[in-house]
């Protein structure tokens, strides 16, 4: 006979999991665990315990007429709040790229600005350097030559 895990039995019996747990947690129904851990139910103890309906398949349940109004209601709502959702994304991208725009007109600002400290650092620099003592006519006096007078 067929094995079957807990999801695919609960599946074919049309019950819940929990239910196959208690079944054998009761000893109402006997299974053995895999090497795993994982359970392994015989198809005909699973039978025998959840005996087959006339149908193995399952079927969604139809909805009843007043539910239908009623998810057109939430569909209409929940577009809403997406358009809502989907504006503010855009007001949001609109005010980073403004945000941005004004960041790099700051950078460019800042640029020029160092680019015209810079300029009158080297110039104050060359002014500095510039001061040394001018050469004259007469040639510095050595030691000696003070000696003599």
């Amino acid at each position: 006979m067929a094995k079957l895990s807990l999801n695919k039995a609960a599946k074919e019996a049309g019950v819940a999991k929990s239910t196959l747990l208690q079944a054998l947690n009761s000893k109402r129904m006997s299974a053995e665990k895999n090497e795993k851990g994982h359970w392994e139910i015989e198809t005909s103890e699973l039978f025998r315990v959840f005996p087959r309906t006339g149908s193995t398949e399952h079927t969604e349940p139809k909805p009843t007429p007043h539910a239908e109004p009623l998810k057109n209601n939430q569909n209409s709502a929940l577009e809403v709040e997406v358009k809502m959702l989907r504006e503010k994304i855009e007001d949001a991208n609109l005010e980073r790229e403004r945000e941005r725009e004004q960041a790099s007109e700051q950078i460019e600002s800042l640029r020029g600005q160092i680019e015209r400290q810079s300029a009158d650092h080297r110039q104050a620099l060359a002014a500095i350097t510039d001061q040394r003592p001018q050469h004259t006519a007469e040639p510095p006096r050595r030691f000696f030559g003070l000696l003599k007078g």
